[in-house]
């Protein structure tokens, strides 16, 4: 018998030579999947993408979704980049093209930008398509201890682990390398969002705030979580048993990259100089995205984080 069970454990395993190996095994299983898959078979058991801007909570959004009926965890992982050791552009042939071999009931994880082609093959796959995202100043502090702390093999960690100080790593992660690095994008905190940003506005993806996910909201967010797997396989889903299902996988000491989890740790980290910084880099973008009001969050922050 194939040891899917032991081998999906090794997705979770915080080495990262058994998680890679745990994943090319799991490719044959796949394989042997994907032959004579159709309409029917995706009709009545949909794949999940469970979509993430990078440190927003991927792997709270893949615990939950292990919750849905019928689950597959085969490793793969849709990203926009190649490889987090190479960080080149996957090109859009390619990004189709993964998509186009989803097979039925399975869970892809990803980091992937928008695009209305994606949108539009995912559709064709009918993939529930979640995206999570965090308040981007989070995002910022959670980057930083994992590229200086957690992945040495990514391609930025020598920039963030040669930072002076955590300071200094802090800077970076906000204003992005500059001036830029050839062979390396990686522009400042709001343009990287960008590339992802089309998703909260798309009609057939479910976009998800992490603090929801981490607060009184989470049964509400779970709630619409499933009514949507439920549109995808025709409603035939007892909604109420699938939200206690996918309420009850939550897990996160299970994540080999969880931290803290907190919401508002980077007030604690941030200086008054990173706030001014941030706020000129992507202040319209946290009002964009609902996390301040106005622009008043620079001096009114002080008070609580010096």
């Amino acid at each position: 018998m194939f040891p899917f069970d032991s081998l999906r454990d090794g997705l979770s395993s915080r080495n990262g030579f058994v998680r890679k190996g745990a994943r090319a095994a799991l490719a044959v299983p796949k394989w042997l999947r994907s032959w004579n898959v159709g309409h029917d078979d995706l009709a009545a058991r949909p794949p999940v993408l469970a979509n993430s801007f990078p440190k927003s909570g991927t792997h709270l959004l893949v615990q939950i979704i292990d919750g849905l009926p019928d689950r597959v965890n085969y490793g793969a992982f849709l990203g926009s980049e190649t490889s987090s050791f190479q960080l080149r552009e996957r090109t859009a042939e390619n990004t189709c093209r993964f998509i186009r071999h989803i097979v039925p009931g399975e869970v892809i994880r990803g980091h992937l930008y928008f695009e209305p082609l994606y949108a539009q093959e995912l559709s064709a796959r009918n993939a529930v398509n979640y995206f999570i995202y965090r308040d981007p100043r989070a995002v910022v502090v959670s980057e930083v201890h994992y590229l200086r702390e957690m992945n040495r093999w990514h391609r930025l960690a020598p920039y963030f682990r040669a930072a002076p100080s955590i300071e200094d790593a802090i800077t970076l992660s906000i204003t992005g390398l500059v001036p830029p690095v050839p062979g390396i994008v990686y522009p400042n905190i709001a343009a990287r969002f960008g590339r992802y940003q089309g998703w909260l506005q798309h009609e057939d993806c479910l976009a998800i705030r992490y603090e929801d996910l981490v607060s009184e909201s989470r049964s509400h967010v779970i709630q619409q979580m499933a009514e949507l797997y439920a549109r995808h396989c025709g409603g035939q889903l007892d909604i109420e048993a699938c939200v206690r299902a996918m309420s009850a996988a939550i897990a996160p000491e299970k994540s080999h990259t969880f931290r803290s989890g907190k919401k508002s740790g980077w007030r604690t980290e941030f200086t008054a100089e990173h706030r001014r910084l941030f706020d000129q880099v992507a202040g319209d973008l946290l009002i964009e995205l609902g996390y301040e009001r106005d622009h008043s969050w620079v001096e009114e922050s002080w008070a609580v984080a010096e």
